[in-house]
């Protein structure tokens, strides 16, 4: 049995918003064959990153054919497209979420995401209402994730260390940023979902696992 967390950090694409089939297909099929048409750029080299660090990246190891600017450019497109139109919330997201509220638990959305994305999400499902603070990597003075430094400013701005945090990851970019955070943290996964996890304490695979797990059920 596990014990309630005082403060939870929560992942948005893959966990709470279910963006990332769309992801994976318009970055598999247009953004990365675009970027380097010759090779075959792995969807897991970018996955649960800020698109915006990692050009020079793919640049060092891929031949790439278009500029930064062009390169965030698709992500930028696409993302207006994804979130303003197809991206749904994860079935019983708000119910998980108003029972942490009501068990005393601080709440921090912790997202790779643009303050543009977050808000055409809130628009649409009303999320933001539901923590107490949201951190987009952009808004971070220090690197995005798989590095620590967006979890420990969720942390902060909760008012908690990150070692008495929680966090909830899908991606291995993302659960490595929060490990490294020294928080306790939950690998969420759906079905045939074969992303490395192995650094998480916990896993769960839809909103009622997820329940269980962090009311400590």
């Amino acid at each position: 049995m596990t014990v309630t967390p005082p403060a939870v950090c929560f992942d948005m694409d893959g966990v709470l918003v279910q963006s990332e089939d769309h992801w994976v297909s318009i970055e598999r099929d247009h953004i990365l064959p675009t970027a380097a048409p010759d090779d075959d750029i792995p969807v897991s080299d970018i996955t649960g990153r800020n698109f915006r660090e990692v050009y020079p990246d793919l640049a060092a190891e891929y031949d790439v054919v278009i500029s930064r600017e062009e390169f965030e450019g698709l992500f930028e497109e696409a993302g207006e497209r994804i979130y303003g139109e197809h991206a749904t919330l994860l079935p019983g997201a708000h119910d998980l979420l108003s029972e942490l509220r009501e068990a005393g638990v601080a709440l921090a959305l912790t997202t790779s995401a643009p303050r543009d994305w977050i808000e055409l999400i809130d628009e649409r499902f009303d999320l933001l209402g539901q923590f107490d603070t949201s951190v987009s990597a952009e808004e971070i003075d220090g690197p995005g994730k798989p590095e620590p430094d967006i979890y420990e400013r969720g942390a902060t701005e909760l008012g908690v260390d990150p070692s008495e945090s929680w966090a909830v990851e899908d991606s291995t970019a993302g659960a490595r940023a929060a490990v490294g955070a020294g928080m306790t943290t939950v690998g969420f996964r759906g079905d045939g979902d074969e992303t490395d996890l192995s650094m998480v304490d916990h896993v769960a695979g839809d909103a009622a696992e997820l329940r269980a797990v962090l009311l400590g059920e």
